[in-house]
């Protein structure tokens, strides 16, 4: 009896461990390739944010060249980030995040961040500074620097979990575009030296 249990039990352990992941991809509608994607788990990686965003194709060129990589309890997901290129942007359509806080209004705690994202996708043009429908909507995760890929990590599991929630609620085929930007952190160049004027 004793040891039909503990074949049992080996069994199932064995059963868990087979089981399959399930990958999640961000955005869905964008094709994915082992073949021309560099994939990048945040888990492993030395790279700090700007070295990763550095990486990152643009979409006019590229696109798709970096993913990255995460274990969020059973679900792997991969996210190919987006870098500004040039392109028209309206201001409005991005919702900037941080890792503590939300930069839209007078900025928000990132706990607000499912009620804020949820605003932002469905606002379907009505609050001027929020975007002008869902197709449009897009998020920015702005970091310093010398973060690392676990702090990135953590940032893309609260994003990508509470975008999961919104989208199951609402049932319908949003898309979660991630830009990578830190741009914002470096200081502007100082001014030029200033001229002396010989008066001889």
């Amino acid at each position: 009896m004793r040891k039909a249990f503990y074949i049992s039990t080996i069994l199932l352990i064995l059963s868990c461990k087979n089981k399959p992941i399930e990958i999640r991809y961000y955005p869905t509608d964008r094709p994915f390739s082992n073949e021309t994607s560099e994939l990048i788990g945040l888990d492993t990686t030395k790279l700090n944010f700007r070295q990763l965003t550095n990486k990152v194709g643009t979409f006019y060129k590229n696109y798709g060249k970096l993913v990255v990589e995460f274990n969020d309890g059973k679900l792997k997901k991969r996210v190919t980030p987006y870098v500004y290129d040039g392109g028209l942007l309206k201001y409005k359509n991005v919702l900037e995040i941080k890792s503590d806080s939300i930069l839209i209004d007078d900025g928000y705690s990132i706990n607000e961040l499912k009620r804020i994202l949820k605003r932002h996708y469905l606002n379907k043009g009505e609050i001027p500074y929020y975007s002008d429908s869902p197709k449009k909507a897009l998020v920015e995760v702005t970091l310093d620097t010398i973060k690392t890929g676990k702090e990135l990590k953590d940032v893309l599991i609260k994003l990508t979990r509470t975008f999961d929630e919104i989208k199951t609620e609402i049932n319908d085929t949003i898309e979660l575009r991630v830009f990578f930007d830190y741009f914002r952190q470096i200081p502007p160049p100082p001014p030029p030296p200033k001229m002396e004027v010989d008066n001889e």
